[in-house]
Formats: structure tokens, sequence, C-alpha cells
């Protein structure tokens, strides 16, 4: 909404008319709006309508490409391509469509009626047929019902124990890399990048570019080397503990317990973690006649733990077991978090279902 204001000509006092054209599908009939070139667009001026100086629509035109540029879909780093729902979540589940894979949005109901549907399912778009809603009250009550029955189990936490012991072990005898040689380094080109940056102010116009050239380069390269320090440290991190005991198990599991009734943007950041990706799909389901809507997802305590350490304050040098552990999730499945959990979407059963393929799934190939 705000990129849309802000995108307007009429805040710098022109009017713009024929930016984009329409492309029919003689074959199926669809019809796509293809934007024009700047050169053949309809402008009037109309400084009437000036809201923003030019140089304060360029600043704010830059600032938001800039944020586009550091998080979304068009984020030049795939690690923080984020959607907005997961930055400020509204919901402590938000449900995966296993017809086309997208997350499913929200229906009109309001409050405690709402629930979730497939957008592309609703308007029959990439051949997603999924269609139907589905309450977010059932889906909460059926994933933290499975979880909360599965966390608190002792052979959950003896299991959890002893692949967090076994990780830390593989921990300790990991060779801490050294960091002298990139430090001396960058202190070098550091120095180095001082000296052109301050020749700058006794330049004239003829070398003032070759020199900035050659600044902007060193830079990027000293960036570069500090990223790739901060990976070596991180690296190098030792957990604080050598091993843990379950009493520590069950009393950090304990933190999950309480935590739906809490926040709900902490808690759905928790439980994303916790649980990844719950996707919904129908299925047959024993005992029914027709298929029947059911949640899937896995079950893995560490990184929803790393999760919460990070979240308190003294604790976020990534020290801890939870923080250490987590950057080998799936090196601690074992018996007690088992790799995938089916839980039927109805108001009275939310039991955990045997794992059973598809009816269409083909047989493994030889």
């Amino acid at each position: 909404m705000i990129r849309k204001l802000y995108s307007r000509e009429r805040l710098v006092g022109r009017e713009v008319f024929r930016t984009t054209r329409q492309e029919k599908n003689r074959h199926t009939g669809k019809v796509r709006y293809v934007k024009l070139p700047q050169e053949q667009w309809l402008v009037r001026e109309s400084p009437h309508l000036r809201i923003l100086t030019d140089d304060l629509a360029a600043a704010v035109r830059a600032k938001l490409n800039l944020a586009a540029q550091s998080f979304g879909k068009t984020a030049k780093d795939r690690t923080k391509k984020v959607h907005r729902i997961d930055l400020y979540p509204k919901v402590l589940i938000r449900p995966v469509c296993g017809g086309c894979g997208t997350p499913m949005i929200l229906g009109r109901s309001p409050g405690k009626y709402q629930s979730f549907c497939c957008f592309n399912a609703l308007h029959g778009i990439h051949g997603c047929t999924n269609r139907g809603y589905k309450s977010a009250r059932i889906i909460d009550e059926a994933v933290l019902g499975v979880v909360m029955a599965t966390l608190f189990t002792d052979g959950f936490m003896a299991d959890l124990t002893a692949g967090v012991n076994k990780r830390l072990a593989e921990l300790a005898r990991r060779p801490i890399p050294s960091t002298k040689k990139l430090e001396q380094e960058i202190a070098n080109e550091d120095r180095q990048l001082k000296r052109p940056t301050d020749r700058l102010a006794k330049l004239d116009d003829t070398h003032l570019d070759a020199v900035l050239v050659k600044a902007e380069e060193m830079g990027r390269q000293l960036a570069a080397k500090r990223e790739q320090l901060k990976d070596l440290q991180r690296a190098g991190r030792r957990p604080k503990v050598k091993s843990i005991k379950e009493k520590d198990v069950v009393a950090a599991l304990t933190q999950l317990r309480d935590l739906p009734q809490g926040d709900v943007g902490i808690a759905a950041q928790v439980l994303k973690a916790l649980v990844g990706d719950v996707i919904l799909e129908t299925r047959q389901v024993g005992g029914k006649a027709k298929p029947q809507m059911v949640a899937r997802f896995t079950i893995n305590a560490v990184p929803a733990l790393a999760v919460l350490d990070r979240g308190r304050s003294g604790e976020t040098d990534g020290t801890s077991w939870p923080s250490a552990c987590s950057e080998k999730p799936d090196g601690l499945a074992g018996k007690a978090t088992p790799e995938e959990v089916v839980v039927p979407l109805n108001r009275k059963c939310h039991r955990a279902l045997p794992i059973t393929p598809p009816s269409d799934a083909q047989p493994p190939q030889a």
C-alpha cells in the first residue's frame, strides 16, 4: 500500500495515462497487462497537484528500492526472501496449500471464525484443485494438540537428549578456524582505503572519477572479507556446556508449553521453527468414505528452542546448546522425532495418523 501510494506521479505534479496495454491470448482467452516503456506514456503537467519536491520524491523511491533489495521477493540475498506474513504474523499457524505449495490466505470471516483457503484454487490458476475452507481454530488445535502430546513424552525427551549430546560431542571435536590472517588483511585494506578517500578533497575533476571507482571497488572487497570473517568467527564458537541432562531438556521444553497463550508474533515464529511448513491436503483417511483434509508437518524441537534462545537478552552469542545444535537440525531426528506427522482436521479427532502414500502415488522404480 505504501509503495503504491509513493509511486503515484500526481505527488510530483504529473498525471500519467496509458502506462499499460492489454494482450489477449486467442487460444485461452486470458488477458494480461503489459507495462509500456516510459516514452510511450501520455503525460500532463499538473503543478496544483504537487505534494513532494523532486528531490524528496527521489529520496523516498531510493529508500523503498533499497528496502526491496534487502527484503522481499526481489532480495539479492536469498536468505532474506521473506514475506510480510512471516515478518508480522497475525495467526499462530499459516498453512501451506498441498496442491500448489503456496501459503494459504485468510477468508472473509473475522475473529474466531476466520478460515484459510488457497487463492490459486479459488481462481482456478496454476492447476491447483485444493478448494474449500478450513477453520484456523481447527488447524491450531489439531497441530498444537499433537505437538504438545509428543514433546513431553519420556521417549521424545530421552531421544532428544541423546541427539543433543551427540551433536555437542561433534562440535567439541571440530577444529577452531584461525582468523589472524584474515584480520590482518582487513586491517591492511582498511588503511589502503583511507588513502584515496583522504585525497578526494585535493583532486580536480579530471582524476576524481578514477579515484572514486577504485575506492568503491576496494570498499566492496573489504565488505566481502568482513562478511567472511564473521562466518569464520561464527564457525569457531563453541557451546558453554559439553553435555546436557534430561532435566535440562525438560526445562527448555517447558518454555514451549505456555507459548501459544502469549504474544502471537513470538509464538508464530517459534511454531514455524518447531513444525516447519504445515501442509494442508486432501487424502483418504481410514474409516471415512470421502477424502478428508489433513495437516502434514514435522516436529523438531531444537530449532524452536534456538529461536527462543535468540530472543532472550544476554544469550544471543550463539554459545548456548540450542543455538549450537540448531545448525544441524536434521541430525537430531530419531525415534521420538517422527519424520512426518499427519493429523486429520476435524472437530473431534486430533490424533496423528499413520503415514500412507496417496492413491495415485507410483511405486519406486528399480
